[in-house]
């Protein structure tokens, strides 16, 4: 229970809020990681598509989601019914969600053209459902309370919520496939996965909607902008905002290519194929067991610090990955799993951060929308992840890839090379960007005291 004194929220939300939202972003991330991890590949090695071609329905579908978010953002801000402003959307959103992930990985039973056709039409309805619910899902942090510290640790466990998605659709995804696909092959064994994980999803959801009750608002009054442009306009005077978004933005683009590239990296490269939910798993695995470790830093010596930090052993790890040669599973499971230490920190730091933007921004500009912020951000984040996605199909090419073939030591190599060197480069940008973020603990607390003081003059 969400307790208010005195036109704020009480620092300490109850274990069963924080549960709850938590285990909603695992049923978020059933989805997000699902197509991340595994969607281009169906498309190149069981639907068989081209990768440029690939790359370009999962591109138009990620294009497509970008743009509806800022819209469903504001949109789910002027949303008022007796269930809240944002959890209607988990309620009402889950089943077509579920559906949709389900279609995602079946393969139409047509060719040329109208195959190509049906792929797309099936991505641009599966993101739009995603963008439904998740929108509104992220945009609950802050609005279920308004001190940072608490922000961190309802972070922490959602950042815990969203790796146990993350592990469990990576590392079981392929086990179930293989098992029943069989002798029929892989698309058999996606579709009955994508079940699964939709039907698990569903379920998480509907307990996230039970648990996580939502206020009337976040610091006693409502402040939300009158249009989507003098949103638009505040997000845009919001610095914060802006070297959190950029530091974020940029490792969420370069580490793509290493997500995109570790499927086929052990099924060509290493020959390890049968065991690549092993590899997804150690690095899942190895994140979900920094968060805490993260978490508890972050509280002691402040976000910033505790993102420079690290993200300089992340960058560290991508280095390694390049100049060691791998040769075994348990070289390889070492350099994963010091990969995902990082990732545990990246999560949990974005998502705690943002929030506190949000403040610092209703104190400059007067405007407090913090789905349009969350839709811009998402928007930005999947636009650009989308064309990297494009590009990094286009290098698959170039570095001379074909699905389904053995690959040649230069193509591997080349590979190599494409995973480590430009995520190396994202990372190291990132901690350019976060070390002028302006906004710490204290800080936070005189912009609160602030919001009070207009609040009360208003």
């Amino acid at each position: 229970m969400i307790k208010k004194e005195k036109g704020k929220f009480s620092k300490k939300l109850s274990l069963k809020v924080r549960l709850g939202y938590g285990i909603g972003d695992t049923a978020i991330c059933f989805y997000w990681s699902g197509v991340g991890f595994l969607l281009l590949y169906f498309y190149t090695d069981v639907v068989g598509i081209s990768p440029i071609l690939a790359g370009s329905i999962f591109m138009i579908g990620m294009l497509w989601d970008a743009f509806t978010d800022p819209f469903m953002g504001y949109m789910a801000e002027r949303t008022r019914t007796k269930w809240g402003v944002y959890r209607p959307y988990l309620l009402f959103g889950n089943i077509p969600l579920a559906l949709s992930f389900v279609l995602l990985f079946w393969v139409p039973p047509f060719d040329g053209p109208l195959l190509v056709v049906s792929l797309i039409l099936i991505n641009i309805l599966h993101r739009t459902c995603f963008t439904v619910v998740s929108v509104p899902f992220s945009s609950l942090t802050p609005r279920i309370t308004s001190d940072s510290e608490e922000r961190t640790n309802l972070t922490g466990f959602r950042m815990l919520g969203a790796q146990t998605g993350t592990i469990l659709i990576t590392s079981l995804a392929f086990p179930i496939i293989f098992l029943v696909g069989g002798s029929e092959g892989e698309a058999k064994g996606f579709l009955v996965m994508a079940a699964i994980a939709g039907f698990a999803a569903l379920i998480i959801q509907s307990i996230t909607f039970m648990t996580v009750k939502e206020p009337t608002n976040s610091n006693g009054i409502e402040r939300v902008s009158g249009s989507l442009y003098e949103a638009l306009i505040a997000v845009s005077k919001n610095k914060p905002f802006w070297l959190v978004f950029s530091a974020t933005l940029i490792v969420g683009v370069t580490t793509l290519f290493f997500g995109k590239s570790l499927i086929y990296y052990v099924k060509y490269g290493l020959d390890l194929h049968e065991h690549q939910g092993t590899v997804a798993f150690t690095g899942s695995i190895i994140g979900f067991l920094s968060i805490p470790v993260w978490w508890f830093i972050s509280n002691k010596i402040g976000k910033r610090k505790t993102w420079l930090i690290s993200m300089s052993l992340t960058f560290i790890a991508f280095i390694a990955f390049y100049l060691y040669p791998i040769s075994t599973l348990n070289e390889l499971l070492v350099l994963v799993g010091l990969l995902g230490l990082g990732a545990g920190a990246n999560g949990i730091l974005f998502w705690s951060m943002l929030p506190d933007t949000i403040e610092y921004g209703e104190v400059n500009t007067g405007i407090r929308s913090e789905s349009s912020l969350y839709g811009f951000m998402t928007f930005a984040q999947k636009g650009s992840i989308a064309i990297a996605a494009s590009i990094y199909t286009i290098a698959l090419t170039i570095i001379g890839f074909v699905p389904d073939e053995i690959q040649t030591v230069e193509t591997i190599t080349s590979m190599k090379s494409i995973m480590s060197l430009i995520p190396a480069l994202g990372v190291g940008l990132s901690i350019v960007f976060i070390y002028f973020y302006p906004l710490d603990s204290e800080t936070h607390k005189k912009l609160l005291s602030e919001l009070e003081e207009l609040n009360a003059e208003s």
